[in-house]
């Protein structure tokens, strides 16, 4: 939706997600291990941070028009972008990890409705432990 200003979505929610809810953009370094997965995670949203401080110093009226038409903006996109990539890329390998560590002789499990997704960012639990490295 950031790629289309015509398209509204309530950016405030979004900055307080990334600088209160799921971890501190300022300083992503502590929530390594327990919400971002690795140091290649953490630096995106140090990167993403910095970037959306700066959009903020271009809006004034914290106006999310304002954030759209910020010099900043095409960074934060690509720079959000990139960290969707790797924070998914970093879960499926994670997923695929601990499906292949299950003990062997398990017996099989009943079918779910709903795919699995991206484990503990998402709030559920998993079926089988998460081993953070």
């Amino acid at each position: 939706m950031w790629l289309d200003p015509s398209t509204f979505e309530n950016l405030d929610s979004i900055f307080h997600t990334l600088f209160d809810d799921f971890c501190d953009a300022d300083h992503p370094e502590g929530y390594l291990a327990i919400i971002l997965r690795t140091e290649e995670e953490v630096s995106l949203m140090r990167q993403l941070g910095a970037l959306l401080n700066a959009a903020t110093a271009e809006a004034p009226n914290d106006a999310d028009a304002e954030y759209l038409q910020a010099s900043a903006w095409p960074e934060v996109v690509a720079v959000a972008g990139r960290l969707a990539q790797v924070m998914v890329a970093n879960d499926l390998r994670e997923l695929a990890t601990s499906w292949e560590a299950r003990p062997t002789g398990e017996p099989p499990r009943e079918k779910r409705s709903q795919p699995l997704a991206s484990g503990p960012r998402l709030g559920f639990k998993m079926p089988w432990p998460i081993r953070y490295r």
